[in-house]
């Protein structure tokens, strides 16, 4: 064996590991520079907004389509497009000379994101040996995880240090090395891994139509909850958009079961140990993108830290999530991935419920314990539960199952947050006037905000529960769910 082939696995991991790294770290290094954007271009702040919405409702709408682009044309193909289209889109960011053309440059930027993070899980699944994907998964993690908790410290140097515009220059030379190491290093298509249509003979028509409508009915899903408590519930744009999502989702089920090449294949979920994992995941993403919109509220306006002390108690979170992930990968090579995440989630319920009834407890102690605990739990769930998930499905749709994969967790991420700030408020503003930070420190006094974050809590403690459950079904269905299992 070369050299080169030898570390060629290694290789294949960082560069996939990387892209989550990239795709993370950018779009947290935007957000710490929207307010130099809105001066800059002399925008407001609803404006800037955009700036962030456009990218992640691309993503969102478009990882089924690019995970079935996958397995059609080969994972190698979109991805190195993913890591050519990303890079350009981040040369055109920093080049935008006014609001519109940075919205569409980030759109652009976008898809390049999205095709990255559809096929990444696919590749490590495809390429990689059985008893590595734990660890490679953890690495992977690990990355994603160091993006989000370097991204605003990082984007914040340097925006200030030289200018917005190079918060997306800087992807450029990164993008193009990026580029050359996955062209080197990862593999075409194995030998007798084309989809099954092709191996009997030809291809069936792409599902335009399924296409279309996965990113029509995704789109108004997430306008609609995103702009809930803008408009108002029960306003008629957000419940046409709610209802409008429902009815085309519905029509494409429909249409996705008839089709003889669906961009979703349904069956993948007749197995329902991968269902299970898969509605476990979302609920987890649910309790982590409520608790990172909650959590800086609490501990600025009832801990009455700034926001720089608050930043820094949130990387707590980050540096156990980091070191632990590659061991949480390995171990879930070695020790029943169903298992190991039944252990985490009972552990992440009891953890949620103490702090829930711990909150209006003096001092740091217990939010420190809190964030430690929070994250030994989660990261002993994550890198198995996407170890296993990837594990059951079938060897020619690792791309849609990837890409799946990713969009629940963007789901997951929406509706975490909607559903805990809706409690939040529901419990917290009851006799409050306008909302806001200023109202919510008017408050603290009374008793509501306090009640407010125990019960959003309680709600994040249920997602947990509900999670253990799936977990506990996706084990049982399993049988003992150990490294070896795979269905093909």
């Amino acid at each position: 064996m070369t050299r080169s082939a030898r570390y060629a696995p290694l290789l294949i991991v960082i560069s996939v590991a990387f892209s989550s790294f990239l795709v993370r770290l950018n779009n947290y290094m935007v957000n710490i520079s929207l307010p130099t954007i809105t001066r800059s271009f002399g925008v407001t702040s609803s404006d800037a907004s955009r700036i962030i919405s456009s990218y992640l409702l691309i993503i969102t709408t478009t990882l089924l389509l690019f995970g079935k682009l996958g397995d059609r044309i080969g994972l190698k193909r979109v991805f190195i497009s993913g890591y050519i289209i990303f890079t350009v889109g981040s040369l055109m960011c920093g080049l935008s000379h006014n609001i519109d053309m940075l919205i569409g440059s980030r759109f652009i930027q976008g898809i390049g994101s999205a095709m990255l993070l559809a096929v990444s899980f696919a590749i490590i699944s495809h390429f990689l040996p059985e008893g590595n994907t734990g660890w490679a998964f953890g690495i992977t993690s690990t990355a994603s995880a160091l993006g989000v908790a370097t991204g605003a410290p990082v984007g914040g140097i340097i925006t200030g240090y030289l200018s917005w515009n190079w918060a997306f220059f800087i992807n450029v030379p990164v993008g193009i090395v990026a580029v050359i190491v996955a062209m080197k290093y990862i593999p075409g298509r194995k030998a007798g891994s084309l989809p099954v249509q092709a191996r009997e003979g030809g291809r069936s028509g792409f599902d335009f139509v399924g296409t279309i409508l996965s990113f029509a009915g995704l789109g108004l899903l997430i306008y609609g909850l995103n702009n809930g408590n803008k408009h108002g519930w029960l306003s008629p744009l957000v419940v046409g958009c709610l209802v409008s999502a429902l009815v085309i989702i519905g029509v494409f089920i429909a249409w996705e079961r008839r089709h003889k090449d669906p961009l979703l294949h349904l069956d993948l979920f007749l197995d329902l140990r991968y269902a299970f994992a898969l509605i476990a995941t979302f609920l987890a993403y649910m309790l982590i993108s409520g608790n990172a919109f909650l959590m800086p509220f609490y501990l600025e306006v009832v801990k009455g830290l700034n926001a720089q002390t608050a930043g820094m108690m949130l990387l707590i979170y980050s540096i156990i999530y980091v070191i632990l992930s590659p061991v949480s990968g390995r171990l879930s090579d070695r020790v029943s991935p169903a298992l190991l995440c039944s252990i985490a989630m009972t552990s992440a319920t009891v953890c949620v419920l103490f702090f829930s009834f711990t909150l209006k407890w003096h001092g740091l102690t217990v939010v420190i314990v809190y964030l430690v605990w929070l994250a030994l739990s989660l990261v002993l769930f994550f890198s198995p539960n996407n170890n296993q998930i990837m594990r059951f499905a079938p060897p020619d749709r690792k791309g849609v199952s990837s890409g799946l994969f990713n969009t629940t967790t963007n789901l997951g991420m929406v509706v975490g947050v909607t559903v805990i700030e809706v409690v939040f408020s529901a419990v917290a503003y009851d006799s409050a006037g306008p909302t806001g930070k200023a109202a919510l420190k008017d408050l603290v006094g009374t008793g509501s905000v306090a009640s407010g974050f125990t019960h959003a809590y309680l709600t994040g403690a249920l997602c947990c529960f509900l999670a253990l459950v799936f977990s506990l079904l996706g084990r049982k269905r399993g049988g003992d769910g150990g490294p070896g299992t795979n269905k093909a």
